[in-house]
């Protein structure tokens, strides 16, 4: 099957909002998404939410008729290593791109950074580095390989508008999920990515009825 870009794809908000957008604007293309299950020391429980909520939004797509995807996952364990040395996606782009090798005529890769992100100090050289990373390991190069940012103008506020509310509420965004009732996880709502939606909920939250 041949595919015209790769997805990474975490169940987030960011990701979902650049995987709905990009598969309901390209009805007639077919796209690889991809899933890296990251095991570092740090972050068993969030590869447990994250991987509820990827399952829970692409059977919500299918049941919405939305179809021109496959799915695929892969597992990186370097929890040996102790803390994380690297980002995660510094990984995520590693892995992402030997599956680009495995389908060469993938021309593009679509980046879920968003309006945000490009805000904060530093960030301009993360992009920087995994786009080196992503081109060294796939063997392309931006005259065959077109880095995509579908989400760069938009604010969180904006993301999360662009999805619909059935999906919305699937996603997951929090590094640090902790425990809950019931044997569940739920929201720390003290990392970076918790108070970046819970600023937006403060504000907007009637917009988002059943965010959370």
């Amino acid at each position: 099957m041949k595919y015209r870009a790769l997805i990474p794809f975490s169940g987030g908000i960011d990701s979902t909002a650049a995987l709905y957008l990009t598969l309901t604007a390209n009805p007639n293309d077919r796209f690889l998404v991809f899933k890296v299950n990251l095991y570092n020391g740090h972050s068993g429980s969030r590869t447990i939410m994250e991987e509820r909520a990827v399952n829970a939004i692409l059977d919500e797509l299918r049941q919405m008729g939305i179809h021109n995807f496959t799915y695929r996952r892969l597992s990186f364990d370097y929890s040996q290593l102790g803390t994380p040395p690297i980002w995660d996606s510094e990984s995520v782009n590693f892995a992402a791109a030997t599956c680009i090798r495995a389908q060469p005529e993938i021309h593009e890769f679509i980046e879920g950074a968003i309006a945000d992100d490009f805000l904060q100090p530093g960030f301009d050289d993360r992009i920087s580095q995994i786009e080196k990373i992503l081109y060294l390991v796939s063997e392309k190069n931006k005259d065959n390989l077109n880095i995509v940012f579908p989400l760069k103008d938009m604010f969180k506020y904006d993301v999360m508008k662009a999805i619909p509310n059935n999906i919305l509420k699937l996603t997951w965004s929090c590094r640090f999920p902790v425990e809950a009732e019931g044997w569940d996880m739920q929201r720390c709502k003290k990392c970076h990515t918790c108070k970046v939606v819970n600023a937006v909920l403060e504000k907007h939250g009637d917009e988002f009825p059943d965010m959370y």
